[in-house]
């Protein structure tokens, strides 16, 4: 039985695969790279939420919680701000990386509820 997060994340890195790929050959380097990064953010930022709200759902509740949230969004801000300043990434690319996941969340989710729930939470 797979954990809804992992199939999002499998989903969403069949979509960054095909994506990379397009923008590495067609596209300037800095989109590539900038959409990797952009990716690389939206992954790390998504499983620190799905792994907050499973600890928070378990009874888990420690006021890291609150400042974890915060760090990790101003550790990400710092992110983009660097990659676009000083290593000239490109934002457009960044954004749409961290579009990705997104972007994948809905398509996950109708087709849990259309094949039945699998995912392990009560009813």
């Amino acid at each position: 039985m797979m954990k809804t997060p992992n199939k999002i994340l499998i989903l969403s890195l069949i979509f960054f695969t095909i994506l990379y790929t397009v923008c590495r050959f067609r596209f300037e380097p800095a989109l590539a790279n900038g959409l990797l990064v952009g990716y690389l953010l939206g992954a790390f930022n998504f499983f620190s939420l799905a792994r907050k709200i499973v600890g928070l759902i378990e009874g888990q509740v420690s006021m890291g919680l609150i400042f974890n949230g915060q760090l990790r969004l101003l550790v990400t801000a710092f992110v983009i701000w660097a990659c676009v300043t000083k290593l000239n990434l490109n934002i457009i690319g960044m954004l749409v990386g961290l579009s990705i996941i997104p972007v994948c969340i809905p398509f996950v989710v109708i087709y849990n509820n259309l094949k039945g729930k699998d995912d392990g939470t009560p009813n």
